[in-house]
C-alpha cells in the first residue's frame, strides 16, 4: 500500500513480535469416529474440526474433506465449525487444513491397527482406492500404493516389533510409526514470453517469484529441453509483475502452473524458427515438416537423418539478426479439468528413541517415499520435501505459541522460548520418488512437492511415540512431561 501511494520501492522490516500481529496457523480441534469391520475395511468415517477465525474476517481451511479421498467408507459425516475469536485472523501456513486434518485421520488409522491388531501398513492397502470416494472421481494418477511397498522395504519396516513398548536400544524405547501424506496437485492459469536473441540465447520471462524453492533452476532446465539448447544458453528473468503473469508462489502449484506456460512459448519460438529455417535459401529442410524435425545442440535437425541440420545462429543471419519474441499462455482445460481427482501422495516412515525415565523423545530416522508426478530435478524436489519433514517434525515435537487467555496476547514471542528444531534434533532424513506417470495434469507430466513432505511428518511421530511407549497423545507438540 506504501508503494502504490508512494509510487516507489518500500521496504517494511518487523522484528519477531511485530510478526505475531500478521497472521498463524489456526489451533483446531478435532474429533473422529471410525467403523471398521473385523478384516480391516473401513466402513464409515466421523471428522469434526472446530478451528479459530478473528472477530473482523473469516478465515477457513479445509481440514475435514481428506479421510474420504484416500479411505472409500461409504458411511462418512465431515463437519466443520469456525468460531470467531479475539485474535488476529489466522492465515496459511504450508499445507493449510492439509498438515492439521491428516493428523487426526492418521492417528486414529493407527489406533485401529492396533485394536485390529492388522499391521499399519497392511490396514491402509486394505483400504486402498483409486477412486477418490468424496467426489467418486478417478484419480488421475495414484502411486501410493508403491509408496507404502518401497518406503517399507527401504525403511526396514519388517524388523519392527508390533507390540508397543517391546523395542528397546539401551536406556531408550524405539519405536517405529507410519503415516499417509496427501496434498491438492492443483494448477493455474500462467504465461511466458520467450525471447531468442542473435547470439543464439534465449531469454524466457515469466513474473513469478522464486522463494528459494528452485524455480529459477526448474524453468531454466524445462526451457533448455524444449528448445535442445545447453543450460548456459537459457536465462530465466522473474519476479517482476510487468512480465507475463503468473500466480503467487504458494499451494504446490509453481511448476505444474509456470512450467508449462514456458513450455508453450519454447514450443512456439521453435515453430516459428523452424518456419525461417525452412525457408532459408537452399534450406535442407525445405520439404520437412515440424514433426520431422528435433532440435538439438543448438541446431535443428532432421529426425531421419542428423546430419541434415541447420544451426540456429545461421537461421539467426538469415533473420538479419533480428530477435525472435513469442508469447504464450498455458491453462488447465475447463472442459475436461475437473473430471478427475488430482493429487500428490506419501508414505512416511519414522524411528523414534524414547528415554523411558526422562521422557526425551528423538526422531533417529524417518523417510519419506512421494509419488509427485515426473520429478524435473531430483535435488531441488528432495530439497522441499526434506524441508517439509523437518518442519512436521517440528510441528510434532518443537514448536507452540502460548497464549494469555485473559489478555490474548502471545507469551514467548521470542526464539529463547519458542522452540525450532536445530542440528542436533535432525538426523537422517531420506527421500525416496516413486515413478509415476500422469499427462492429465499437464503436459510436463509435473506434480508440487512444497507442501507434500509436511504432511504425514506429524501422524508419523505421533504412531512411532506410541509404539514406543503405549502412550497415545492427542495434542501437539509432544513435550517430555506428556510422557512421564
Amino acid at each position: 500500500m506504501a508503494a502504490l501511494d508512494l509510487k516507489r520501492n518500500v521496504r517494511v522490516t518487523l522484528d519477531r513480535k511485530q510478526m505475531y500481529m500478521i497472521g498463524h496457523r489456526p489451533p483446531t480441534l478435532q474429533h473422529t469416529r471410525f467403523g471398521a469391520d473385523k478384516d480391516g475395511k473401513v466402513n464409515a468415517i466421523y471428522h469434526k474440526a472446530t478451528g479459530e477465525t478473528s472477530k473482523f474476517e473469516d478465515y477457513v481451511e479445509i481440514v475435514v474433506n481428506w479421510a474420504n479421498m484416500l479411505y472409500p467408507a461409504e458411511n462418512t459425516l465431515l463437519e466443520h465449525q469456525v468460531v470467531p475469536l479475539d485474535v488476529y485472523t489466522p492465515l496459511d501456513m504450508r499445507a493449510p487444513g492439509g498438515s492439521t486434518g491428516m493428523h487426526a485421520i492418521e492417528v486414529t488409522m493407527d489406533e485401529i491397527a492396533y485394536q485390529l491388531n492388522i499391521d499399519p501398513v497392511e490396514l491402509r492397502l486394505i483400504n486402498y482406492s483409486e477412486i477418490d470416494k468424496s467426489s467418486d472421481k478417478e484419480f488421475s494418477s495414484k502411486q501410493l500404493r508403491e509408496c507404502y511397498l518401497k518406503g517399507a522395504e527401504q525403511f526396514g519396516w519388517s524388523q519392527r516389533n508390533p507390540e508397543p513398548r517391546s523395542m528397546r536400544r539401551g536406556n531408550k524405547l524405539v519405536g517405529y510409526g507410519m503415516a499417509t501424506g496427501m496434498w491438492d496437485a492443483n494448477r493455474m492459469l500462467g504465461r511466458a514470453e520467450a525471447i531468442l536473441k542473435p547470439d543464439g540465447t534465449v531469454e524466457i520471462k515469466n513474473a513469478v517469484t522464486d522463494i528459494g524453492t528452485g524455480t529459477l533452476t526448474v524453468m531454466t532446465q524445462i526451457a533448455a529441453d524444449e528448445l535442445g539448447l545447453p543450460i548456459e544458453a537459457i536465462t530465466f528473468s522473474y519476479a517482476d509483475s510487468k512480465m507475463p503473469f503468473a500466480p503467487i508462489q504458494g499451494g504446490s502449484f509453481t511448476t505444474a502452473t509456470v512450467g508449462p506456460a514456458v513450455q508453450e512459448a519454447c514450443k512456439a519460438l521453435n515453430k516459428k524458427l523452424f518456419k525461417k529455417a525452412r525457408n532459408m535459401a537452399n534450406s535442407v529442410l525445405k520439404d520437412a515438416k515440424l514433426k520431422d524435425v528435433d532440435f538439438r545442440e543448438g541446431f535443428i535437425m532432421l529426425r531421419s537423418d542428423y546430419s541434415k541440420r541447420i544451426s540456429i545462429k545461421d537461421v539467426m543471419a538469415a533473420n538479419n539478426h533480428e530477435p525472435i519474441k513469442v508469447k504464450s499462455t498455458a491453462m488447465p482445460n475447463p472442459l475436461t479439468y475437473g473430471k478427475k481427482a488430482r493429487a500428490v501422495h506419501s508414505a512416511v516412515f519414522v524411528e523414534v528413541e524414547v528415554d523411558e525415565e526422562l521422557g526425551m523423545i528423538e526422531v533417529k530416522r524417518a523417510l519419506t517415499a512421494v509419488a509427485a508426478g515426473r520429478i524435473i530435478n531430483p535435488k531441488t524436489a528432495e530439497s522441499q520435501v526434506l524441508g517439509g519433514m523437518i518442519w512436521g517434525l517440528s510441528k510434532a515435537l518443537h514448536e507452540e505459541t502460548i497464549l494469555d487467555d485473559r489478555l490474548g496476547k502471545y507469551m514467548n514471542q521470542n526464539l529463547g522460548e519458542y522452540h525450532i528444531p536445530v542440528h542436533a534434533d535432525v538426523h537422517d532424513l531420506q527421500v525416496l520418488f516413486v515413478e509415476e506417470n500422469d499427462d492429465f495434469v499437464n503436459d510436463l507430466g509435473v506434480k508440487g512437492v512444497g507442501e507434500i513432505g509436511g504432511v504425514g511428518m506429524p501422524p508419523a511421530v505421533t504412531n512411532a511415540i506410541y509404539h514406543a511407549t503405549g502412550k497415545r497423545i492427542y495434542d501437539l507438540p509432544i513435550h517430555f512431561d506428556k510422557l512421564l
